[in-house]
């Protein structure tokens, strides 16, 4: 099958990593919501996790979490936590998105700029950059392929401004000089749409890792993205309909 053709004007491409590129979710929020629940008294679930905190991190994870649950969390032991936690919750290795590794090898070939724009840390980025499966088998070595290409929201620190905030696409943007209508992200939570439209940038919503992908499509759409497709297998095929 030939690979369909890209938008000409097409500068960057910025995609999301958690459920978007990886099925780090099933891994990782499980255990949020234990932390949380445990360690830090917020009597939350995974379902209301899902419905009213996915997708935030950083400082606006923990303001949310004081306005819905009248709880102040120490922002630093809370990422401590979590940290501790990953590479063992990562060790048997991190599921790709179906087809993600075919799409993104395609990508590369035709010589499209491509970065990660992420709320995780970027200790974190780079774990699950590691540990997804099938990526060598797929002749592929993605920390190598996105090294100097990773964007973190929240920094080493997870201090800093995280989506909904606009502010790390607009930092690829300003670092590949590219303009941000000539440019796409993908996300797969409203909270990252918001981010990435309120930086100008066309948005594209990856639903296949989501638990109510028809639900979570009219959630995207309504957040702003341009069109939701459900796997990446059919991410460059939308990609050639863009008139950008």
């Amino acid at each position: 099958m030939k690979t369909p053709a890209l938008p000409k004007k097409l500068q960057l491409i910025a995609f999301d990593l958690d459920g978007t590129l990886a099925d780090t979710e099933s891994l990782s929020l499980p255990s949020a919501v234990t932390t949380l629940r445990d360690h830090f008294g917020v009597p939350i679930t995974l379902e209301y996790w899902y419905e009213n905190l996915h997708g935030l991190a950083g400082q606006p994870l923990m303001t949310a979490i004081e306005q819905q649950f009248g709880k102040t969390l120490n922002l630093n032991d809370y990422l401590t936590r979590r940290a501790a936690m990953v590479p063992t919750m990562f060790a048997q290795g991190v599921n790709p998105a179906p087809g993600m590794l075919q799409a993104v090898k395609n990508l590369v070939i035709q010589g499209q700029q491509l970065c990660i724009c992420s709320n995780s840390q970027p200790e974190r980025i780079q774990l699950t950059l590691t540990h997804i499966t099938g990526q060598h088998s797929a002749g592929m070595n993605l920390p190598s392929m996105f090294d100097g290409h990773i964007f973190s929201a929240t920094g080493n620190d997870g201090l800093g401004k995280a989506k909904p905030a606009p502010d790390v696409y607009l930092q690829a943007a300003a670092f590949y000089r590219a303009k941000p209508k000539y440019s796409i992200a993908v996300e797969d939570t409203p909270v990252g749409v918001t981010a990435a439209v309120a930086a100008g940038f066309t948005c594209l919503a990856y639903t296949g890792l989501n638990r109510h992908p028809e639900k979570d499509a009219e959630a995207l759409l309504a957040a702003g993205a341009h069109a939701t497709f459900v796997h990446w297998d059919d991410f460059l095929p939308l990609l050639s309909t863009l008139k950008i």
